[in-house]
């Protein structure tokens, strides 16, 4: 009878999480907006909390204007990338022309090895090719922005959430009774709220180090369009290990065929290898440090599964809502072993570190 129940525990959540996921899938155009808002709305609650108390300001006014500044920025960088990818499909036609002289080359170097290539690729191929797909590359990259109703639905939501964010306090605060429970409850939401914002800021800050690192990488072995392309591949570092996988072979293709050397991808490979070694063991680790306290493989199964269900936001907005989940399973005993899944490998300590870590828990439950 225990196991029948068991089994039917297990149906059950099984059964809750698909109809989860199905409803994220079916719901992806209102819940995606929803959650960017969500969190750049708890990213900024401190900081909108602050201007309205030292301005003392209505709440209204100061949102509507932190949603335009927000506006403002949104509208420099999607002018940036508009005219970057405008320059670049002006030079779409030269830029298929060096793709076939390259392809003739290794054609012509495989046919004097004795390999011969029957069907070789000439420009006008590549010409009509371009012409022809110029929809399908334009829908592809407008993929990895937002269309400009879910632009317009997450400020709306944005204005909502930071209007009425003493709501869920308030809520709390009527149905809770116990002031232990009350207080527990308001340190675990605060915590989330220190995780979401020191993550959000400092993923900021290190794209603005990779960008001007990527720049000046760019810059030295002239690569053309260097400020889009140091732009392009900092902003896919926001995905860990995926997002510059893809953008470095994006960049060593373009270098492979604007450059007249065939030694300058690989300077800028070598370059670029440094630069994220820099990147990952130094700027990384001080800028955002371990703010998630995620482990390496609960971060990647958040990147592919925010993909498979929200595409490119996913693979973006999973990543913190993990941490989240940590918190709290962290928070609830009965699923507090749980949260051991979601979380780093404890060093190994020497006999005499971990005699002293047990000595100044000991101290420290005295006090």
């Amino acid at each position: 009878m225990e196991i029948n129940s068991s089994l039917f525990r297990f149906t059950l959540r099984c059964i809750l999480l698909s109809l989860i996921v199905l409803g994220m899938v079916l719901g992806k155009s209102f819940l995606v907006p929803l959650a960017w808002a969500l969190l750049i709305g708890l990213a900024s609650i401190g900081l909108v909390g602050k201007i309205e108390k030292i301005t003392k300001w209505n709440r209204g006014v100061i949102i509507l204007i932190y949603i335009v500044f927000i506006l403002g920025i949104i509208s420099l960088i999607g002018l940036f990338f508009f005219k970057q990818i405008s320059k670049i499909f002006k030079n779409l036609p030269s830029i298929s022309e060096r793709i076939s002289l390259r392809l003739q080359e290794i054609s012509n170097t495989l046919g004097n090895l004795g390999i011969e290539i029957p069907n070789a690729i000439n420009k006008d191929f590549l010409n009509n090719w371009v012409k022809g797909h110029g929809e399908t590359i334009l829908s592809f990259i407008s993929e990895l922005g937002l269309e400009l109703w879910s632009l317009v639905l997450i400020l709306c939501f944005l204005f909502f959430i930071l209007y009425y964010r003493d709501i869920i306090p308030r809520f709390f605060q009527k149905n809770i009774t116990n002031v232990n429970e009350l207080k527990f409850i308001n340190e675990r939401f605060e915590k989330s709220l220190k995780l979401i914002r020191s993550y959000i800021f400092g993923l900021l800050l290190l794209t603005v180090v990779s960008a001007i690192m990527n720049y000046v990488v760019f810059l030295i072995f002239g690569l053309q369009f260097a400020v889009f392309f140091a732009v392009f591949l900092a902003i896919l570092n926001l995905l860990p290990w995926v997002g510059n996988a893809i953008g470095l072979v994006v960049i060593l293709f373009f270098a492979l065929i604007t450059q007249d050397s065939a030694l300058v991808p690989l300077f800028i490979f070598i370059a670029l290898f440094v630069v994220n070694f820099l990147q990952d063991n130094v700027f990384r680790p001080w800028l955002v440090g371990d703010k998630m306290k995620v482990n390496a493989f609960i971060v990647f199964l958040a990147i592919v599964v925010g993909g498979l269900i929200w595409g490119v936001s996913g693979m973006i907005l999973f990543i913190p809502a993990a941490g989240i989940v940590k918190i709290i399973l962290e928070s609830n005993e009965k699923f507090r072993p749980y949260a051991i899944l979601f979380s780093e490998m404890e060093k190994r300590l020497d006999p005499a570190e971990k005699r002293n870590k047990e000595e100044n828990n000991d101290d420290q439950t005295l006090v």
